[in-house]
Order: C-alpha cells, then structure tokens, then sequence
C-alpha cells in the first residue's frame, strides 16, 4: 500500500546529516532509485517509509507531518534518556522506602484497671509520630501518641471520661517505656475513682 510522504521533510532530514541519496538508500537497505522517486514524487511504500524513518531515527508519523512542526524524535529511542529516566525511576523508589521506613510501627499494650474491679486488656497498634484511638466500654476515650526518645519510646495519652453524655479529659500523662518493660500509671477520675493504667510497649 503507498502512502504520501513529505517529500521535502525527507530531504532537508537527508541533508541535514549531509548524507547523499545513495548513502541513504544503503543505511534503509533500499535502491537509490526509489529513494531519488520517493523525494521527486512524495510517494512511498509502506516498507520503504518505515525503512527510511527507521534509517534516520525518526518515527513514522513524523514523514508525514509539516515539515514548519514536525514530530521530534521519540524521547524513548534515546539511550541518555533512557538513563536518565532509569535515574529518575531509581530516586522516586528510593523515596518511597525511605517513606516506608520511616513509618515506625509501636504495639502498644494497655490493661486497665478500674476501682471497681474490672479488668481489661487493649492492645494498639500504633504509628509512631501518629495518634491512635481505644475505648474502653463507652466510658473511657483514650488517645494514644508514641515518639522516640533514644532507645526508648514515650508514649503520650489524653484520657476522657464519657460523664453527662458527652467526653471530657480528666488527665493527659505520658510514660517513657523501655522495650518490653511495663510501666505503670495511675489516674484519678471524677465518675470511676482511681484508674491504673499498666502499658507495655513492643517496638
């Protein structure tokens, strides 16, 4: 099937890397007669036009364009920007391990213990850096925030106690626990008298 071709754009290209009509027929594996054709006449096979802008690194469509705009050179058959997007691809993982990294995980353990008796364990899995949530039987709101400090982990709490249908903070202490090492924390709480609170952090 033929297909017209800029025939003008084909030979300023030509021209451009100061080839001859016979070196061009060679590197496109075709005879220079059809290359002289296709430049008087701007019509070409489909095989001769891929030939040719295979034979000067163009792309195809690029033939057929105005020569005042025509279609840069794909950015892919360029082997330094291919490095380089290698390069680019390389940095934006690297960024999102270290991303992934730096998202440091702390369960954090908590038993609680009411004047009443009533026992109950939680266990929190937390983003250090982050605010995590635990409830305790629609009575008690505990808000939960873990940051290291050295090589321990402080964890700091608001603890709200739901009186008179709504959440107020009744303390807001912070414990700086050793891996695997319980600490111990006691708070006085208007409705429910002393709460101790026992955390264990795993880090």
């Amino acid at each position: 099937m033929d297909m017209q071709i800029n025939k003008n754009f084909l030979r300023q290209e030509r021209e451009k890397r100061a080839w001859s009509q016979s070196h061009l027929a060679e590197v496109a594996d075709l005879s220079m007669r059809t290359v002289q054709r296709i430049e008087q006449s701007g019509v070409a096979s489909m095989e001769s036009a891929k030939a040719l802008a295979a034979a000067l690194d163009l792309e195809l469509a690029v033939l057929m364009e105005n020569p005042t705009n025509p279609i840069k050179p794909h950015w892919f058959n360029h082997p330094r920007r291919w490095a380089s997007l290698s390069v680019l691809l390389m940095g934006i993982a690297a960024v999102g391990w270290l991303s992934s990294a730096a998202a440091e995980q702390v369960t954090v353990i908590m038993s609680i213990k009411s004047p009443s008796g009533k026992h109950s364990n939680m266990h929190l899995l937390n983003e250090v850096g982050e605010e995590s949530e635990v409830r305790l039987d629609n009575q008690l709101r505990v808000l939960v925030t873990s940051n290291r400090h050295g090589e321990h982990m402080l964890l700091s709490m608001k603890v709200y106690e739901f009186v008179d249908g709504k959440d107020q903070l009744i303390s807001s202490p912070s414990a700086l626990i050793e891996d695997d090492k319980p600490a111990s924390i006691h708070i006085d709480s208007p409705a429910n008298g002393k709460i101790h609170l026992l955390l264990l952090a795993d880090y």
